[in-house]
């Protein structure tokens, strides 16, 4: 054997040996969960790096004396609010102006394209994925999701907006896609029952990789070329993949829970299935709020109350760090609420898909009528994005519920419902981007806070709990009771 071969083998053995220490030290559940964010962050940082190269490289952005200009001519704050008098700071004057309809940029345009050709990815791939994941394995199909969706990112300079462009961000969406089925299943074969929700929170670190990449991907482009993302991307994907190998797929695979998989998946009642439905229709409520606070709120603050070009990365990033910590605190409440019997598993999925979908609802709608306080908006801008971190412990969390077998599956049916409703949402969002008259973006708000609540109700009729009878309970061993089980509450209240 080669000397070379010859000591990669040798370090080979090393880090496989270090895997197994590790795993008896720490744990692994600890172990499998810290590489689950960890890949999710990768993904958000692929998801968002192509707008991140567009808007560091863009020739087309205006200066901030342009913009101060613009604002000065155009926005909100500037023809509503004026200054009254010394005692105070604003008020109200009402004058008649025109709808200002400001028209795409060639960057916006290209930024939009291939944010749809990455959705469209995640619109195919989830439901195959699932099935997939169930023949060859969660760890290996999620290990290679996180891999394909970054190591694409290497093919990128060379098809830079290109036709071949979109046809990358398609492939990553693919994989991406596959990770959410992937990740259920992980979820159900490593946790038990009464721990799942705080597992499921973490797959908001994709959102984590949305801040990282804005905040951090702006000067590495700056500074380095517009390539070095990509490049970044993808060392970093395959260093991930390496430890992932040897700490998961070596080392916790042969160790991994022993239960029997069902692998003739009963369609007809599945996708007959109510709370199997009312998962996917809460995910494209979820998703459209998503859509509405990433895309829109960002634009609204700028162009309606002034806020300056110099924050949108801040503006942008940040809020996503507050909605990571909040998912995860929201998984760890509902696991303690579930265990200490305050609330049944129904009632408690219930309790925060209200807290995910009714209360940004509110927020969106109120942040169309804030007024002349800047401070307003952006206050409710953050506290939304915060409240939907309560997504995964309600709707996300259900799909495992409802079908511990078919977790997979059941997630990933929700996953191909949400990506056509992200997709929708979109297109809505995206068409009042660039009016700076508060009318039109009330109108935005407006659709998106419905829709939060038409799918909020509809998870309140149908949403469920409890082990559905076509997920064949009795070959699954949980802690929890097949029937749901009452609250504490009830029995007071009784």
């Amino acid at each position: 054997m080669p000397p070379g071969l010859s000591t990669l083998k040798r370090g080979s053995i090393q880090v496989q040996k270090a895997a197994k220490v590790v795993n008896d030290q720490i744990g692994s559940r600890q172990v499998l969960a810290v590489f689950v964010i960890t890949g999710f962050v990768l993904c958000g940082v692929v998801e968002q790096s192509a707008s991140v190269a567009l808007r560091a490289n863009s020739s087309s952005s205006i200066t901030a004396e342009e913009f101060a200009e613009y604002v000065e001519n155009t926005s909100y704050i500037t023809r509503y609010c004026q200054p009254a008098n010394k005692n105070r700071s604003y008020g109200h004057v009402v004058r008649s102006i025109p709808h200002i309809e400001i028209p795409m940029t060639r960057t916006d345009e290209t930024e939009s394209v291939l944010r749809e050709a990455f959705m469209w990815g995640t619109l195919i791939s989830p439901l195959a994925a699932s099935r997939i994941a169930a023949r060859v394995g969660a760890e290996r199909l999620f290990g290679a999701g996180v891999l394909g969706t970054a190591c694409a990112a290497v093919m990128v300079p060379a098809a830079w907006l290109t036709p071949y462009h979109v046809g990358i961000r398609i492939i990553q969406g693919i994989f991406m896609g596959a990770t959410w089925p992937a990740a259920h299943m992980l979820a159900v074969t490593w946790f038990k029952p009464k721990h799942l929700s705080g597992f499921v929170s973490m797959y908001t670190a994709v959102n984590l990789g949305y801040a990282i990449v804005g905040l951090l991907g702006t000067p590495l482009v700056r500074f380095c070329g517009r390539d070095s993302l990509s490049y970044i991307i993808c060392l970093c994907s395959c260093l991930w993949y390496f430890l992932w190998w040897r700490f998961v797929e070596e080392s916790l695979n042969p160790n991994r829970p022993i239960r029997d998989e069902h692998k003739l998946l009963p369609w007809r009642k599945l996708l007959l299935s109510g709370p199997a439905w009312a998962c996917g229709v809460a995910v494209v409520g979820s998703q459209w709020a998503d859509a509405t606070l990433m895309l829109g709120v960002t634009k609204y603050l700028k162009l309606v109350y002034g806020f300056s070009i110099e924050y949108d990365d801040v503006l942008a990033s940040l809020p996503h760090i507050g909605h990571f910590f909040a998912a995860i605190t929201f998984g760890i409440v509902v696991d303690h609420v579930r265990q200490s019997g305050l609330l049944s598993t129904t009632s408690a999925r219930k309790l925060f898909v209200y807290i995910s979908h009714f209360l940004p609802a509110a927020l969106m709608f109120v942040l169309g009528y804030t007024g002349c306080d800047p401070a307003a908006p952006a206050a409710m801008y953050t506290a939304a994005l915060a409240l939907t971190g309560a997504t995964p412990a309600g709707a996300f969390a259900s799909a495992a519920d409802i079908a511990p077998n078919f977790a997979g599956t059941v997630f990933g049916l929700c996953q191909t419902i949400g990506a056509a409703g992200l997709l929708a949402a979109n297109y809505a969002v995206s068409e009042g981007l660039h009016g700076s008259f508060a009318g039109w973006w009330r109108l935005v708000f407006g659709v998106s806070s419905a829709v939060l609540l038409i799918t909020a109700t509809f998870f309140m009729t149908m949403g469920s709990g409890s082990v559905q009878d076509w997920n064949a309970p009795g070959d699954y061993e949980s802690e929890a009771e097949p029937i749901e089980e009452p609250s504490r509450l009830d029995s007071v209240q009784e």
